[in-house]
């Protein structure tokens, strides 16, 4: 279908962006190339050292750590550019109304890693220290790393996986593909068990709904930077079973505390609670998405 401009290009969906490349990347070598180049940039963070299971995470090694996932967001879109020969702006970052989409999943954020530690906390299954007004400012530059690290996973998975598979196998594999992606780039996290295997696909899901409702990445991006710094560095929780040393509050498991509610020594992400949030925004994505659909149909355009 063409646009009333007449330029068929800028007709295509969020997920159909292949379809602009002059010369584009199947879904094998997509999955491939996206793979590669993720794995080959982590090289960047090896002269911070790698953190051990259960060890604290200072900050310089989570700075650096963070701030290395840019290498692949910069070769990802080098290849996308140069080989395939579209625009970056095709991956998931169109400018209309992009600063309301970073500030709404920015807050979406915020307000749903703070409900997993507030409801942990009422339940009786965690408590929270005194805060360190001190460590707010290196807080507030690591979220900077996060947002480079969480931004770079969602280019990957719900950006350019999404984009390679879809052009030739659909939707529907291209979301199988992402999450099944998306699940085992963190599977080697210390102390994985089966609840946090379950919120990454939970994850992977509604983020993916989420990306559909708003035709891009701009949401989802600073959804998933404001998720994962709450965690360590706002509510002061383990991360993926690692102690995070800059920290505003203080979040510990209660003696005796179920691991299914508190998440244990894993983190907000191993808890039961963390899964009920992302249930809900899953049907939230979800319930937009076919709003979006009926709106895109009635629409006589």
């Amino acid at each position: 279908m063409m646009n009333p401009n007449g330029n068929p290009a800028q007709s295509l969906t969020f997920p159909a962006a292949m379809g602009q490349a002059q010369r584009p990347t199947g879904p094998i070598l997509g999955i491939v190339i996206a793979t590669v180049i993720f794995f080959v940039a982590q090289l960047a963070a090896l002269p911070a050292g790698l953190p051990t299971e259960g060890a604290g995470l200072t900050f310089v090694q989570q700075a650096v750590l963070t701030g290395s996932f840019g290498v692949g967001a910069i070769l990802l879109m080098l290849w996308v550019r140069f080989k395939e020969r579209r625009p970056i702006r095709s991956l998931g970052f169109a400018a209309p109304s992009a600063g309301v989409k970073i500030l709404r999943g920015a807050l979406i954020g915020l307000v749903m890693i703070s409900a997993v530690a507030l409801i942990t906390v009422a339940t009786g299954q965690g408590t929270l220290g005194a805060p360190n007004w001190n460590a707010l400012l290196p807080a507030l530059v690591l979220l900077v790393g996060f947002t480079i690290q969480g931004s770079t996973e969602e280019l990957f998975a719900r950006g350019y996986l999404v984009q390679a598979v879809s052009w030739k196998w659909g939707l529907l594999a291209a979301f199988v593909v992402q999450t099944v992606w998306f699940t085992l780039l963190h599977g080697a996290n210390g102390g994985i068990t089966v609840v946090p295997v379950l919120n990454l696909v939970l994850v992977a899901v509604f983020l993916g709904f989420w990306s559909l409702a708003e035709e891009g990445l701009w949401g989802v991006c600073a959804f998933h930077a404001v998720w994962n710094w709450g965690q360590g560095n706002l509510w002061g929780a383990h991360v993926s079973n690692m102690d995070v040393e800059t920290s505003v509050l203080s979040f510990r498991p209660t003696p005796g505390a179920s691991d299914l509610i508190s998440g244990g020594s894993f983190g907000f992400e191993g808890s039961l609670v963390s899964s009920l949030m992302l249930a809900l925004g899953t049907i939230v994505a979800v319930i937009m998405v076919r709003r979006r659909r009926r709106a895109a149909t009635a629409d006589p355009l």
